[in-house]
């Protein structure tokens, strides 16, 4: 008897319920959009090579969705990477394990917390994983089929990859090692599909490369920072050994399901099957890469860099674990996920649309943003018949005020000229703008030198939307008139 349909059903049954739920709900319950999310979409509606932190590419494709599905789009947006990865693992694991283990790996996943959690809020993390696993699959297809089509479509994607973040280089690593430990695949680099994969790649990331180039390595500053702080609060050694211990943390849920379900017992669990050797490396090499770069560079780990690094952990599992027991054991490996999941997904709900009351504080999802958008058009309004182009000031508040005016403006990040590229004193001074800040913090008074003197300020007080009878949100605001007439 044929069990992979049983497999195939058992599998959508789960994880497709889930990714609908957690694509569609938080934008039903959420009142502003997580802070990752606003940034993402103010730097994509300027249609940048790059920004001061990040490479362009899911900045770009976050405001599409968002433009396009309003406040709902991030979310999908967010599953939909999910969704997509799961595929690439799906497609893998049918090549190497056969479809019974791929339907495992796949669900194995949904027990890996970078596969649950962290997707409710889209960034640069989540925007890797469908890259990093399409990428596998391409390069597995390569080395196993020697078509050159398959080395320029890792190209493509590899170039993309950079293009979303830089940590795919661990990847890139990962690959060309293996290329080099495998004497059957050492001859692959004398010849010259590899390098074909090579230049499309480079022709992908140029238009970066050139930003950069441009913009003095505004990220390359900003990643350096981060990394002193990171740094400055771990020893050499012990970071990058957090770091490691942490990516084992965050598969503990998935551990804990396999012994529920039965498989403690030594009789559930073979030797590893042929062909898993690729698994196993372009599994664990990564995240091992990015620890050794930290040892020997002294730099700081961020535990999140694991997020794409473990799109193969199912299939590694899988890969010692006989058909038979998988088989037997499905329709038991199933119901345990999907309770798991169903009980996440509760928790999802009551995290998203009611942590303010819980906690009795105002979460980054229920921050008066609309309103906020509003009393700014409001005061420029009374001052200026020109559109209100340019918002400046505290990186959150500039930002989600920026992306909910009408039309939207550009966003000024800490109020500084060099993070926001597309805005210089000339255009500030032509168009003019408003500066807002907390109106506790005093600090904010002395910015923007470049634009002069101002020509009014005053102060807004706004309601917090799931907590209105808590003390309102007080803000300063301080605005230049435009120099030139509005066109």
């Amino acid at each position: 008897m044929n069990a992979a349909p049983l497999f195939g059903r058992g599998l959508l049954l789960v994880v497709m319920p889930y990714l609908l739920a957690w694509g569609l709900l938080p934008g039903l319950l959420v009142v502003s959009l997580p802070l990752d999310v606003v940034e993402g979409v103010y730097w994509g509606q300027e249609w940048q090579w790059g920004y001061y932190k990040h490479p362009p590419l899911p900045a770009w494709v976050l405001y599409l969705f968002q433009r396009v599905l309003g406040d709902a789009g991030p979310f999908v947006l967010s599953q939909l990477c999910i969704g997509l990865t799961l595929l690439c693992v799906w497609r893998l694991g049918c090549r190497i394990l056969g479809r019974e283990r791929a339907a495992f790996g796949v669900l194995a996943l949904m027990g890996v917390y970078f596969f649950t959690w962290p997707t409710i809020e889209f960034n640069h993390n989540v925007a890797q994983m469908p890259i990093w696993a399409a990428a596998v699959l391409l390069f597995h297809r390569a080395i196993s089929d020697r078509r050159c089509r398959d080395w320029l479509l890792l190209g493509l994607v590899s170039g993309l990859g950079l293009l979303t973040k830089y940590s795919y280089i661990m990847l890139l690593a990962a690959m060309f090692l293996w290329l080099l430990v495998q004497p059957g695949l050492r001859s692959s680099l004398l010849t010259y599909r590899p390098w074909l994969g090579v230049l499309t790649m480079g022709l992908v990331f140029l238009p970066h490369l050139l930003w950069l180039a441009a913009h003095d390595f505004l990220p390359f500053s900003y990643a350096a920072a981060r990394s002193e702080v990171a740094a400055a609060s771990e020893s050499r050694w012990l970071g990058p050994l957090k770091f490691l211990l942490v990516q084992l943390i965050d598969h503990l849920p998935l551990l804990l399901l396999l012994l529920i379900a039965g498989f403690w017992r030594r009789s559930r669990w073979q030797t590893p099957a042929a062909g898993s050797g690729f698994l196993f490396w372009i599994g664990l090499m990564p995240a091992l890469l990015t620890a050794l770069g930290a040892i020997v560079t002294g730099a700081g780990t961020r535990d999140m860099w694991g997020a794409p690094m473990w799109n193969l952990s199912g299939l590694v599992l899988a890969s010692m674990i006989p058909v038979a027991v998988l088989t037997q054991y499905w329709r038991r490996l199933c119901l345990g996920f999907g309770i798991f999941l169903g009980v996440l997904t509760v928790l999802m709900v009551l995290f998203v649309g009611f942590k303010d009351q819980i906690r009795d504080k105002p979460s980054r999802t229920g921050w008066p943003d609309a309103a906020l958008a509003q009393a700014l058009q409001q005061q420029w309004q009374q001052y200026s018949a020109c559109p209100l182009q340019l918002v400046a000031g505290n990186y959150w508040l500039a930002e989600m005020a920026a992306i909910n005016l009408t039309p939207r403006a550009s966003a000024i990040p800490d109020a500084d000229l060099a993070l926001a590229p597309w805005v210089d004193a000339e255009r500030f001074q032509r168009q003019g703008g408003m500066l807002i800040w907390p109106a506790q913090d005093a600090y904010w008074q002395q910015m923007l030198p470049e634009a002069g003197g101002w020509d009014a300020e005053g102060e807004l007080v706004l309601p917090w939307p799931r907590l209105p009878e808590r003390e309102p949100l007080s803000l300063r605001w301080r605005l230049w008139l435009p120099q030139a007439e509005c066109r």
